[in-house]
């Protein structure tokens, strides 16, 4: 529980009564400062002036007796707990005093046991103020980061998002100035700010006044400092009080403000970066002449990355209660992960951009190039017969890229299509096609299907890519005399999905274990990559289809690939 000071206005024109109150009131009250004051008059310029938690007023003082001084201090501070003490004790004053909205009514008497009553009135009087005025600002804070948060789901940009939250926070009745810094080389510069800066980060950050004012002004972190705290941390920091002594408490986990020893308690200064005491005293003369009384500064860091840190200030101290901070933290986590989520979207649009030039020139460039190099080809055959056997290998390797070039158009423009269910197929159709085209290819090959009449799955027409690619696969890369390709399919039912597997085997030498790892694994590396692009087109498509490719060993020799589909009824039922 965070325990503040109870700073009591005590007016009393009695000089005796007064010293004796406040002796008596801070033996009593464990953490409390007792300021008098003789007349009403300097009482309520004072009050104008300074923050106080609780007035306590004689009855009859010259000039303006106690009622006509709470009417006062009402206009100024109209729910600060006002006790009324009084030597005549009337019953028509106690009623008066009621009636006007007094917290609390005292006679005074003789010896300690009155001083012991008032500071038992004015502790409790300013619990119950502090508690209600806790709560009405946390229902506040409370909606306005709700409002903040929701506004992270409309930003396009970083720029967008450390704007929008400044303005929203600056624009709320909680704080009256925030601004976000970006941290460099261990120097900390403002991004956006917004609310009553008054030139304030120019006149904290910028250390030379002839320095060029279009440059961004930045300041080195220095240790102990609230932001380079929170940087470190990775935790939000306060600085409770600016106008107090320079320095705050800051919790240390397991303990509080009052079970900690001073072993088990930091004590830092509550400025801006700063190395000497001058520069302290500056830091906080600028903050006070634009009313800044406490701040905060949270550190804006998702996972392993750190994206700054926001500020924010408010006009009186003490403003930043441990649930408060909790709120501002947990903000602070929510504002990273949106920067993040940002530059993520920022990547992906630029890698697709990337990629639409890489398939236009795969689509196009390549296969007309392509073509002429088959030109060319035929023409050196028949010009040069010495060189026949070599058109021809120029030629069945550009046949092969044309061939890629055709199956990554087709690929392309099915992985380029919104959804990802796909219409039903009849499958058994689609085998027995692509078999029938690669028996005629490869006539030595002994191609056998185990296939249902009908079996229909969700895909499109780029599945007889997919099994033209796994087929031939099975067909290229076996080194048996007989080479032996069986194709099967059956049903698999489980309790969320029905399923239809295609299973391809093959006597050959089987898939190697490394290009299995990269499919799997979704990503190549500089030392394991797969082989061609047959087997990584076969698996984004049946991943397009939310289906499955697998991996096994045929017994005693071969490979056997899976591809597992959801099963779809025929469209005729």
């Amino acid at each position: 529980m965070e325990r503040r000071p109870i700073r009591v206005l005590h007016v009393e024109d009695n000089e005796f009564f007064a010293t004796v109150a406040s002796d008596i009131l801070q033996q009593e009250l464990d953490d409390v400062e007792v300021h008098t004051e003789n007349a009403p008059c300097d009482a309520l310029s004072r009050l104008k002036e300074e923050q106080f938690d609780c007035v306590v007023s004689d009855y009859e003082m010259p000039g303006m007796n106690g009622l006509e001084l709470l009417d006062a201090v009402r206009e100024i501070r109209s729910e600060l707990p006002f006790i009324l003490m009084t030597g005549g004790g009337s019953e028509n004053t106690a009623s008066r005093a009621i009636s006007a909205g007094v917290t609390d009514y005292l006679q005074k008497g003789d010896g300690r046991r009155q001083f012991v009553a008032l500071a038992n009135r004015i502790e409790n009087a300013v619990a119950h103020r502090r508690a209600e005025k806790a709560v009405r600002r946390q229902i506040t804070i409370n909606d306005l980061i709700w409002d903040v948060s929701q506004s992270l789901l409309e930003a396009s940009t970083r720029e967008d998002i450390e704007q929008s939250v400044c303005e929203r926070l600056a624009d709320s009745e909680s704080y009256l100035f925030a601004w976000v810094g970006k941290v460099e080389d261990g120097c900390i510069t403002p991004r956006f700010s917004a609310g009553t800066e008054a030139g304030y980060l120019d006149a904290v950050f910028r250390t030379d006044a002839e320095e060029n004012e279009s440059k961004p002004v930045s300041r080195a972190l220095e240790t102990g400092d609230p932001i380079s705290r929170a940087l470190e941390t990775g935790e939000i920091q306060t600085a409770q009080d600016i106008a107090g002594d320079g320095f705050s408490k800051v919790d240390i986990p397991g303990g509080t403000d009052t079970d900690c020893t001073k072993e088990r308690q930091e004590i830092v200064r509550t400025g801006e970066p700063e190395t000497s005491d001058s520069s302290l005293e500056h830091w906080r003369e600028k903050a006070l002449e634009r009313g800044y009384h406490s701040k905060a500064a949270i550190p804006l860091r998702y996972e392993n990355s750190l994206y700054g840190v926001l500020n924010v200030y408010a006009d009186h101290p003490h403003a930043f209660d441990e649930t408060e901070r909790q709120v501002l933290s947990k903000f602070g986590n929510s504002m990273a992960y949106a920067i993040n989520s940002v530059r993520t979207r920022q990547e992906l649009v630029r890698r697709e951009q990337r990629l639409q030039v890489f398939n236009r020139i795969l689509r196009h460039n390549l296969r007309n190039d392509l073509n002429v190099v088959l030109g060319h080809a035929d023409n050196i055959k028949e010009a040069v017969p010495g060189a026949a056997k070599s058109a021809e290998i120029i030629k069945r390797k550009a046949t092969e890229l044309i061939n890629i070039s055709e199956k990554a158009r087709e690929v392309g423009k099915t992985l380029d299509r919104s959804g990802q269910t796909g219409t039903a197929v009849e499958i058994t159709s689609i085998i027995e096609r692509a078999c029938s085209d690669l028996q005629e290819s490869y006539p030595n090959v002994v191609l056998s299907t185990e296939l249902p009449n009908t079996a229909w799955v969700y895909g499109d027409k780029t599945l007889n890519t997919v099994v033209n690619e796994v087929v031939e696969n099975a067909i290229e890369h076996n080194d048996r005399d007989d080479p032996v390709v069986t194709l099967s399919v059956t049903a698999v039912d489980s309790e969320r999905e029905n399923w239809t597997e295609i299973i391809i085997s093959d006597n050959g030498p089987g898939i190697p274990k490394e290009e299995q790892l990269v499919l799997i694994e979704g990503r190549e590396t500089a030392l394991q990559h797969g082989s061609g692009l047959g087997l990584w087109l076969t698996n984004w498509v049946v991943g397009k289809f939310d289906g499955e490719l697998t991996f096994g060993t045929n017994e005693p020799r071969g490979s056997v690939v899976t591809i597992r589909l959801r099963r779809a009824e025929s469209p005729s039922r």
